[in-house]
């Protein structure tokens, strides 16, 4: 059995879930039949609505992932299926005495998986054959042949209506008066500071959507979510892709953006390319993801400071924070803009 030590660095500090670790240890040990020596919980994610906990037996170690309500079941097939293909490199969830792929315990689902001794590639060099190595295994993912089943089970790429409601309700809280606490106003002001930026965003998401729609290009199996925080390298300088949350059915730009022009050097590109092989990706696709990634991140966090309510301070400061850093020279606002002006 692997370890793994996850998130190193530039995630949110999450504060623990109202639920003792008794009875989490107890629901481990009646679904997966493991005796827990140490639970420890891991302060670390970038996800409002799940934990971390290390789990230490007497003969092995396993992450556990607490979601509260419906576990992402989509993500938890897909890497099942992935890993059972023969993509060893897809960490995927362990079974429960029953077979399933999570257990219940009360409003949380409980999902476990192996840990695997290392550190994830989040600030890491990472060397020209690792990054080599991740392109295999991102072609491989998205050669994968998707059952009938999973296609039911995994969301499709819908384009720009996935965030349009959401970014309404963000913004009608943030007009509401005298419901704002000092988190709320200062990131009020940033925005309407940003305003302009914002509607530019806005509006070439929208052109790009259309634009890419028109060219009705092949979808594969997605990640959704494959930066560097959700690779984990061993200690033989393996690399494993964990966090299959967002897993999805789009063209394979949805994943390519984070390795074309995102900021990495051209040899790091230039290597994974190598390993992924020949692929022609969309310029117009990857342009359209980068604002997609825009938009997702201006609805994560203006949900998390003006209507997430069970959120601690410090989540929500930090939420502020990772939205006023959208906009940073070099950042992901000035990424998308790029890609897009490169179209011209």
């Amino acid at each position: 059995m692997r370890h793994f030590v996850r998130y190193s660095s530039g995630v949110t500090v999450l504060v623990k879930p109202q639920v003792s670790d008794d009875l989490i240890i107890d629901a481990l040990r009646s679904n997966f039949d493991i005796l827990v020596t140490d639970l420890e919980f891991l302060p670390v994610g970038n996800d409002a609505g799940a934990w971390a906990y290390r789990v230490s037996c007497q003969a092995s170690n396993f992450f556990l992932k607490l979601r509260r309500g419906a576990p992402k079941l989509a993500g938890l097939l897909a890497s099942t299926r992935l890993y059972h293909s023969g993509i060893e490199n897809v960490v995927a969830p362990m079974t429960t005495v029953a077979g399933a792929l999570h257990a219940r315990l009360s409003e949380y689902a409980l999902a476990l998986f192996p840990w695997i001794c290392g550190e994830s590639a989040w600030g890491v060099e990472l060397t020209p054959s690792q990054y080599r190595q991740w392109g295999r295994t991102m072609r491989a993912i998205h050669k994968a042949q998707v059952t009938q089943s999973l296609l039911q089970t995994l969301p499709a790429e819908n384009y720009d209506a996935k965030w349009l409601t959401r970014l309404e309700a963000v913004e009608s809280a943030m007009a509401r008066d005298g419901v704002h606490d000092s988190v709320a106003r200062r990131m009020t002001r940033v925005w309407q500071e940003k305003q302009a930026q914002i509607d530019l965003v806005k509006q070439r998401y929208h052109e790009l959507t259309r634009r890419f729609q028109a060219r009705s290009v092949a979808s594969v199996l997605c990640h959704a979510d494959i930066h560097g925080a959700n690779i984990l390298i061993d200690n033989r300088g393996d690399i494993f892709i964990v966090d299959w949350d967002e897993a999805i059915i789009a063209p394979k730009e949805r994943d390519l953006m984070f390795f074309i022009n995102d900021g990495g050097s051209e040899a790091a590109t230039a290597a994974f390319l190598d390993g992924y092989g020949q692929c022609a990706p969309d310029e117009i696709g990857l342009a359209y993801y980068r604002y997609d990634w825009v938009m997702q991140e201006f609805c994560d966090n203006g949900e998390r400071v003006f209507l997430d309510c069970r959120l601690s301070a410090t989540e929500r400061e930090f939420a502020a924070a990772a939205f006023c850093r959208l906009f940073a020279p070099g950042d992901e606002v000035a990424r998308a803009h790029c890609a897009y002006e490169g179209l011209q």
